[in-house]
């Protein structure tokens, strides 16, 4: 057993006249066991045990989660090249398996450098899309899974057999089978409407191959107005059909943003009450999906750095918390409690309430930071000093 003393936790808004203005806090030891918290209490101030950590009265917040990244495609530490123009998403994947075969760096060495990167920045778990088509076989899985070994304990995971060249344009349908038989625990796909050219057979076979492995679906999703709209209604009716509620996500989801104004509502609510979540890269190109109205739909909401400098964008940092500050500048989430309550997009803890994060039997693992409140993590993205998996010290910044 070890404990993480003198931590700020924050238990209640403080307010005056109906103004909400911060946030209380105490200073708590809480007590760590087999990677899970069995206590926590009013700090004590006693000596602190070699195994223990004294978090100096820095704020307690739950850990972050990267929930759509790709390990296979970063270019991270290889000499800066602009990106290549493309004139369709085909173009850009073909220039790519180009690119990536050539690279100086080795496929281990770039996948490290992304996931310190991220590493460094709180986050204790990662959703990849990993591409799975005849063209590469199994080699960009079986690479990932190798480097994976040496991070045992440092981070938990998931791998999406991802088809980038289209489950039916590049027939990946068996290269699917033999990912989700060999390390791969969630369906992909992309564009069934525009790569596939068949939203209702490429969608047939996704559903097939979740149902076939008991394994949940993470399906990209760009397509705009009418073919975006058949694919997300396909899309529920299969998730519906196959009793996959609360195990389907939509990545990017573009098209949500075109669902007639007359159907929005409704259409919004039978998404949340079948439990198919939205993730979102926060993008700035004008073709972002109502994420806001999403979630007070009751939609679930998560938020992931997607490209971090790859042969698709030359941008992003490899920080989750940038995304989440993104997203409350766009809808204008600027309160203390709308500041505060996002955190959850990056967390998946709530962090007030009857279901707070902070309880006993949750996982140990926690980032800690020199901010006041949840809210000034958030807008001002203030930088993790320590952060813990399971208990453990997964990065320090001294």
């Amino acid at each position: 057993m070890k404990s993480l003393n003198n931590v700020r936790v924050e238990t209640k808004y403080l307010e005056n006249a109906g103004f909400t203005y911060g946030t209380a806090t105490e200073l708590m030891d809480i007590k760590i066991d087999d990677g899970k918290i069995i206590a926590f209490e009013k700090a004590k101030n006693q000596s602190i045990s070699a195994e223990d950590i004294d978090g100096n009265g820095q704020l307690l917040l739950p850990s972050i989660r990267e929930m759509h990244c790709h390990f296979d495609k970063s270019k991270l530490g290889v000499p800066w090249e602009p990106i290549k123009s493309a004139n369709s998403i085909v173009e850009r994947f073909t220039q790519e398996l180009i690119d990536l075969e050539n690279l100086e760096l080795s496929f281990a060495e770039r996948m490290d450098n992304l996931i310190k990167l991220e590493l460094a920045n709180g986050v204790t778990f990662f959703r990849s899309h990993i591409d799975v088509h005849p063209k590469i076989g199994q080699k960009y899985l079986q690479q990932t899974l190798e480097s994976l070994e040496k991070y045992h304990g440092k981070f938990d995971y998931e791998l999406v057999a991802f088809p980038q060249h289209g489950l039916l344009l590049s027939n990946a349908y068996e290269e699917m089978k033999i990912a989700l038989q060999n390390g791969a625990t969630i369906v992909g796909g992309v564009d069934p409407a525009s790569l596939d050219g068949n939203f209702e057979k490429s969608l047939h076979q996704t559903f097939e191959l979740a149902t076939r492995f008991d394994v949940p679906i993470d399906i990209h999703i760009h397509d705009r107005n009418q073919a975006g709209y058949d694919t997300f209604k396909e899309l529920l009716r299969l998730t519906k059909q196959s009793g996959w509620q609360n195990r389907v996500t939509i990545s990017h989801g573009f098209g949500l943003r075109d669902i007639p104004k007359d159907q929005k509502t409704a259409f919004f609510t039978e998404l949340a009450q079948t439990g198919i979540s939205v993730f979102s890269s926060v993008p700035l190109d004008g073709v972002i999906p109502p994420l806001a109205e999403l979630r007070q739909a009751g939609v679930n909401i998560a938020l992931g750095c997607d490209n971090v400098y790859d042969s698709w964008s030359p941008f992003g940092d490899g920080n989750v918390l940038e995304k989440l500050n993104r997203y409350n500048e766009i809808f204008k989430q600027t309160s203390q409690q709308q500041l505060s309550d996002s955190l959850e997009l990056v967390t998946g803890k709530q962090t007030f309430g009857e279901n707070s994060w902070l309880k006993v039997g949750a996982p140990a693992d926690f980032v800690l930071t020199d901010s006041s409140c949840s809210a000034e993590f958030v807008a001002r993205k203030i930088p993790v000093n320590l952060s813990l998996y399971r208990g453990n010290v997964t990065f320090s910044k001294e």
